[in-house]
């Protein structure tokens, strides 16, 4: 499906919700009748900055009609004399030459009600769907009315700060669904790296780990040693990690007094991952995988697939912490 198209919109200062919910009605009055008025879930999205809301938009525009929803879009602004702005907007596209409709609603909260975002929402999210929260660029405290109201809750902890992060993340996610985009956007390192111990010349290796470097940022490296170290058993003292611009990753392996090397990587200027196994005097093999254009994009469509706790990404993220201490 191309990117949707905007069919009709409304906007209005210092309004009341019934308005807002009122000019939704008649924006799907006026759509076509021929058009399926499709949404599989309320995304709501906790903007704290233009910029956030403006990336949220698109790359759930880019979806189109693959994750049709409604997109309330909030920012919240406590210190601002009390109102609402908002502006509601209706789209259109085609899905197998089949005409679909869904709408997006932007909500400015000032004052005291931006304190009180759950009751805000409420007018607002589709009966009998989940509710999801997307955090773009911060984490929800642990008080935050709205996770009493998400099913699913999406997060980016390399966006949301250093690693720091994690052991909030860490003690929020337990009981709820946490998605997190950093840790989807790694997912062509995760899965080349376990590919690589495919076969039997090379599977032996997996139990033999000797040592773990990862570079990368602050937040990918963690997050990704704290999966190796969960996942392989390994000590703090066998995983080293090191800044550096993009993700890398070696494992050094023994298995019956043969050593092996198993590497996965993205170059500077490249948007692929190579990974290879090198087995010292013995067998060698490589692949690689091609990174998205858009990765956020990418991240989210992957996410809103996958609306379900994640206990290995929990496992990472509690080792990811005491990795970071």
């Amino acid at each position: 499906m191309a990117d949707p198209v905007v069919l009709d919109r409304w906007a209005g200062t210092g309004v009341s919700l019934g308005a807002v919910v009122d000019s939704l009605t008649e924006l799907r009055h006026a759509a076509p009748r021929t058009a399926s008025r499709t949404s599989v879930m309320t995304l709501v999205v906790v903007a704290t900055t233009d910029d956030d809301a403006y990336r949220s938009q698109q790359a759930m525009h880019a979806l189109g009609g693959h994750h049709p929803a409604r997109l309330v879009v909030l920012r919240p602004e406590p210190e601002g004399t009390p109102g609402i702005d908002a502006n509601a907007t209706l789209f259109g596209g085609e899905v197998t030459d089949h005409p679909i409709v869904f709408d997006e609603v932007g909500l400015v909260v000032r004052g005291e009600a931006a304190l009180h975002l759950d009751s805000i929402i409420e007018p607002f999210t589709l009966a009998d769907l989940p509710v999801v929260l997307w955090y773009p660029s911060t984490l929800p405290g642990r008080e935050d009315p709205l996770l009493a109201v998400a099913d699913t809750v999406l997060v980016d902890s390399k966006e949301a700060g250093d690693t720091s992060v994690f052991a909030p993340l860490a003690e929020l996610a337990p009981g709820r669904a946490f998605v997190d985009l950093s840790w989807e956007r790694l997912r062509p390192w995760r899965e080349l790296l376990a590919g690589l111990f495919d076969g039997a010349a090379y599977r032996p290796y997996v139990t033999g780990i000797a040592t773990v470097e990862v570079d990368g940022k602050p937040g990918p490296r963690h997050l990704l040693g704290g999966w190796l170290a969960s996942r392989l058993g390994t000590t703090r003292s066998q995983v080293h990690l090191a800044d550096a611009r993009h993700v890398r990753i070696v494992l050094h392996s023994a298995h019956d007094g043969a050593t092996a090397t198993f590497e996965v990587s993205r170059a500077d200027g490249e948007r692929v991952v190579n990974a290879s196994a090198t087995v010292k005097g013995g067998p060698h093999h490589r692949e690689l995988v091609a990174l998205p254009e858009d990765s956020l994009t990418w991240s989210l469509a992957r996410a809103l697939t996958h609306l379900s706790r994640d206990r290995v990404w929990e496992d990472a993220l509690g080792a990811a912490v005491a990795l970071g201490q």
